[in-house]
């Protein structure tokens, strides 16, 4: 549960670009929710079709971008001129690195700026396949100044994730990791009565072992019958037709929050074997944590910061995520091994509830307003 404390009434505006949904699950379940019950006010501003309120927060809308380049100059022009109609004793609460003009235009008007970094930005963009490469390296330094320039001057800085942390002065830094929230998880399904599946959630790229899976996949249901259950959006989009056409896997696109909570609980086996390369190795995939949540014994890269944590609980099988061969044998060994698989998921199932999940996080994140 969050804290019962009230925090003293001043309205929190969050602010969004189209990155993302507007109820996101970071944003708008977490830490807006755990705002909003501890006595905020919430104002949600973001490109969207409409302005709405939902579950007493206030999602105020500003049109969605048609190209990219709009994303990128239009809606943070937008998205600055609403937030300085807002209350000016508002706490303003920024989600993107596109951002952060806004967040240094707004502490020209002397008003109060958090910056929420979900991601390492600058390692991110190196990342990218649609960014030109001679306009990479130069993107990548801008965005290292803008943080560092940010950090000096906002009131306190977000990281979702340890490594974030060295691109701002350490003493603004609180870690408010992206765990689970307990009560999305709240009846366990026996293992026995789920279907013999496999389930990816998120982004589904090559970078991320897609194409692993996949094969992975194919080997393995020669020797067991097992399904697989994909649920997100593919990067390129491309990639879903040179991938999906003539194999027996479900894909079910992207899915609203419950949804993936359902479709989890409807599957065995967890899996999340992206590359070994740096953005992968230190990042805390939300999927896992949720994975392990809804009871299921997980197959994780050998090769990253996950592993920690499916060590710790002894809850799934770690393999070289190149090894397609390794993958489908860990597939084979769950399936085959029931009441094992079951002992894994149980594990990793207690170890959120008891140490890794929101309801933990969210405290930190109202110590920090109530600072503020």
């Amino acid at each position: 549960m969050d804290s019962p404390v009230k925090i003293p009434m001043k309205r929190v505006v969050m602010l969004v670009n189209a990155g993302h949904k507007p109820f996101d699950t970071r944003i708008f379940h977490k830490e807006a929710k755990s705002l909003q019950r501890a006595g905020r006010e919430v104002v949600i501003i973001i490109p969207h079709t409409e302005s709405v309120i939902h579950e007493d927060i206030m999602v105020v809308a500003v049109p969605l971008p048609i190209k990219g380049w709009e994303q990128l100059v239009l809606c943070p022009w937008r998205i600055f001129r609403l937030a300085l109609s807002q209350p000016v004793n508002s706490i303003f609460h920024i989600h993107d690195s596109e951002l952060l003009l806004v967040g240094l235009g707004l502490k020209l008007f002397h008003r109060t700026v958090i910056y929420d970094a979900h991601e390492d930005t600058p390692l991110q963009i190196s990342y990218q396949h649609w960014i030109p490469r001679l306009v990479k390296k130069p993107y990548e330094w801008f965005y290292r100044v803008l943080e560092k320039c940010s950090g000096w001057w906002f009131d306190a800085i977000i990281v979702a994730e340890p490594v974030i942390a060295k691109y701002f002065p350490q003493g603004k830094v609180t870690l408010i990791r992206n765990f689970p929230i307990r009560a999305s998880f709240p009846n366990e399904v026996a293992y026995a009565e789920r279907s013999q599946a496999l389930v990816y959630v998120g982004l589904l790229s090559k970078a991320r072992g897609v194409v692993e899976m996949l094969r992975a996949h194919e080997i393995a249901a020669k020797s067991v019958k097992i399904g697989f259950t994909l649920g997100g959006k593919f990067a390129p989009a491309s990639l879903e037709n040179e991938l999906l056409p003539g194999r027996a896997v479900e894909y079910l696109s992207w899915l609203p929050y419950q949804e993936m909570v359902k479709t989890l609980y409807q599957s065995t086996i967890g899996i999340i074997v992206p590359h070994p390369i740096v953005r992968y190795k230190t990042n805390y995939p939300v999927k896992l944590f949720e994975y392990m949540a809804a009871g299921l014994p997980v197959i994780v890269s050998e090769k990253g910061e996950s592993a920690a944590f499916v060590r710790e609980a002894n809850a799934g099988v770690l393999v070289d995520p190149l090894n397609v061969e390794k993958i489908a044998e860990a597939i084979v060994r769950l399936v085959s091994n029931p009441d094992l698989a079951a002992e894994m998921g149980r594990r990793g199932r207690n170890l959120i509830f008891e140490k890794y999940n929101w309801e933990g996080e969210s405290e930190k994140l109202l110590q920090l307003y109530q600072r503020l």
